[in-house]
């Protein structure tokens, strides 16, 4: 089931964020959905959950090793409540891009060590 979820946000996602329409306002719509799916809400969308699962997982991917370094073990579970974390704690930031926002949720918990020369 999960992969699934995962699956159909990824398929959702590609439609919603084409020329960078998705912005923070759309994302916390996907979030409050996954959150009902966190917490066994029998009225939630699991396409609108996983969308912002998916979401997450895309972003989490593009910045992978340039400025977000989760560890080895992070599950896309867990990216996903450290993004509604901060979503939650920065309403006033929802008219920015969504990916900004993914991206600043994970550098801030995951930032990446700067190597030495």
């Amino acid at each position: 089931m999960f992969k699934k979820l995962v699956v159909a946000g990824l398929l959702c996602t590609a439609m919603n964020a084409q020329a960078g329409f998705f912005d923070g306002n759309d994302l916390v719509k996907d979030m409050r959905e996954w959150e009902k799916y966190e917490s066994k809400d029998p009225s939630v969308s699991n396409l609108i959950a996983g969308n912002f699962m998916g979401y997450v997982a895309g972003v989490a991917d593009v910045y992978d090793e340039i400025s977000v370094c989760p560890p080895d073990n992070s599950t896309v579970r867990q990216l996903s409540a450290i993004v509604a974390q901060f979503l939650n704690a920065n309403p006033t930031r929802w008219a920015e891009p969504a990916d900004v926002l993914v991206a600043d949720a994970l550098k801030k918990s995951f930032p990446c060590k700067k190597k030495l020369p």
